[in-house]
């Protein structure tokens, strides 16, 4: 049997473009070369797809502009049944892909579109379907269904940039009326803590609000957990086989993890660099009781996502030596986030077999698919 032909699509047109392409590089030198062929799809800050083997080495980036005249621009396609893709040129081969890793960040490509693309072309792909992956990056939204769950979340209070536009005294008032200061102001649907901002007066909302508008419509203003922890705890998975991973308790430099806590602290070229290079205390210090209750809880959030691959769930919990503390969502980080490569690792999972389960579930729910028809002649 043949290698699987893996597309591994980065980049993007998003505000974490850069993080996805570490991300990208990250999972490219952990795949199992002797199982795949790995093919790089590169898409540009303007939405153009490409593809060149020199998109693997993070030297080349330093001339993008030189990169991308040395690529062939390629368009998606369906040949006899088979998703692939088509170089341009005067002779557009056909090149099957055999399933999709998109390993992008934030828009157009963690929040379905691209998996939308995906179903329409028939190639399988990792991570979350359409609805799950549009889910986990409206951190509106998501309150809804973790409420749901019969899970705590924060006070928060969400609008759009409209109405900020269009009456912004209604809308601190409003803010202020529901939530005490300090609070965090948050584009809506923004990762990797971009546009993130912390408010602990009406002035200071009041920036924070106009930081937010400028990455997303949508507004999210949540209450601060002053004396609480992060916790994070991952789930993988597909269908009703769900595991979970150690939990851990990122350590940030500042009130609020920021883009350089996150992906520079690694240093320049590190191979450490994104979320791995994060300061953090794995196990994280909760009690037994309680690290079971988060993990119970990143089930119970991954099912009702419709879960497939892997995610992150981040929780607050109170900062308490007790075994019943309470613990309040904050939010889901599905596909790629970091792939939360660091936390199975401590699990016992090496970052190869994470790599190949995801590959694996990917061909198991594209094989489900296949048992529904789409066609009613």
């Amino acid at each position: 049997m043949g290698k699987l032909k893996v597309g591994l699509f980065f980049g993007g047109q998003s505000v974490e473009h850069e993080v996805s392409v570490i991300t990208a590089l990250q999972a490219y030198e952990n795949l199992d070369k002797s199982k795949y062929e790995i093919i790089p799809i590169y898409v540009d800050k303007s939405g153009h797809f490409f593809t060149n083997p020199k998109f693997l080495d993070i030297k080349n980036y330093q001339d993008i502009d030189g990169l991308l005249l040395s690529s062939a621009q390629l368009v998606l396609a369906n040949k006899s049944g088979h998703g692939g893709f088509l170089k341009q040129g005067f002779f557009k081969k056909f090149t099957p892909i055999d399933v999709a890793f998109p390993l992008f960040h934030g828009s157009f490509g963690e929040d379905g579109c691209i998996q939308g693309v995906f179903e329409i072309y028939r190639i399988p792909y990792v991570g979350f379907n359409v609805v799950g992956a549009a889910l986990g990056m409206d951190k509106v939204l998501q309150k809804a269904i973790y409420k749901e769950l019969g899970l705590e979340v924060g006070k928060y209070v969400a609008f759009k940039r409209k109405e900020w536009e269009q009456n912004p005294r209604r809308i601190l008032k409003q803010v202020q009326d529901d939530i005490r200061f300090p609070m965090f102001v948050k584009p809506a649907n923004v990762g990797s803590s971009i546009g993130i901002n912390p408010a602990k007066d009406e002035d200071s909302l009041s920036f924070a609000i106009e930081v937010a508008a400028v990455y997303s419509e949508k507004i999210l203003v949540e209450e601060a957990f002053e004396n609480c922890i992060e916790v994070n705890c991952s789930a993988m998975g597909f269908g009703g086989d769900v595991q979970t991973s150690v939990c851990e308790m990122p350590v940030a430099s500042s009130k609020v993890l920021s883009f350089e806590d996150k992906y520079k602290k690694g240093g320049k070229g590190s191979k450490s660099a994104g979320m791995a290079s994060l300061s953090r205390v794995i196990p994280a210090p909760v009690g037994e009781k309680l690290a079971k209750q988060i993990q119970e809880a990143t089930v119970k959030i991954f099912k009702a996502f419709d879960g497939c691959g892997v995610a992150r769930i981040d929780f607050f919990v109170e900062n308490k030596d007790d075994t019943s503390c309470r613990f309040w969502v904050n939010e889901i980080n599905s596909l790629p986030g970091s792939l939360a490569y660091y936390l199975w690792e401590k699990s016992g999972i090496k970052y190869t077999e994470l790599l190949d389960k995801l590959i694996n579930y990917a061909l198991q729910r594209f094989e489900e698919q296949k048992k529904t028809q789409y066609i009613f002649n």
